[in-house]
């Protein structure tokens, strides 16, 4: 996985933490900046650790199924923008279902970090299941950890922008955003499968 599939998967797996923050964004009237930018960090931290945990995880087995790693990863990655697209078909996803009560507190702002990166948990086990080439090193630990800053920072930044798109409007934008992310997962997963195919 090179710098720019990183980016591209990055985007990807941020829409949940997006469409969280847009509908965040939408009962927040008086929230300080301060507490904006902790949930946003809060949701790139989570969204940054979970494909490291998958990863961990993963790497263990890779010599087990080395041969079929990459339709494993395209299955993964086809199934997470699947669901990502057929969750936003749906009248309210678990996600919507705790914004119930004040979302920007730190524990129920924990819950929601959590529940928007269980797919970035997933795809951690892929990302074990692919050659890593984000920096310039031999070592896969060090270009995973640079994987999931990437990933986190990501997040940050998606997390922010959908805060403030969902303070400037009131429209349902969430569900289009979880739709082009589960697209863009489908067709990284399609690139490593036809990457492999032609190779081999």
């Amino acid at each position: 996985m090179d710098p720019i599939t990183l980016l591209l998967f990055a985007v990807g797996l941020c829409f949940d933490s997006f469409a969280v923050s847009l509908s965040c964004g939408m009962v927040c009237y008086a929230c300080s900046r301060r507490r904006l930018v902790r949930f946003a960090a809060v949701l790139g931290l989570c969204q940054g650790l979970m494909p490291l945990i998958g990863w961990s995880l993963a790497a263990r087995f890779r010599t087990v199924i080395e041969a079929y790693d990459h339709w494993v990863a395209f299955v993964l990655l086809l199934f997470l923008g699947g669901r990502m697209i057929r969750e936003s078909f749906g009248e309210e996803d678990d996600a919507a279902r705790r914004l119930k009560g004040n979302p920007f507190a730190l524990g129920r702002n924990v819950v929601l970090g959590v529940a928007t990166s269980i797919d970035a948990l997933v795809a951690g086990i892929a990302m074990a299941l692919l050659p890593l080439a984000v920096v310039p090193s031999d070592s896969q630990l060090i270009n995973m950890l640079a994987a999931a800053g990437v990933i986190a920072v990501v997040t940050l930044a998606a997390s922010l922008v959908g805060l403030y798109l969902g303070r400037r409007s009131r429209g349902r934008l969430g569900e289009w955003a979880e739709r082009i992310g589960g697209m863009i997962l489908i067709l990284i997963g399609l690139k490593v499968l036809v990457e492999h195919l032609m190779d081999a």
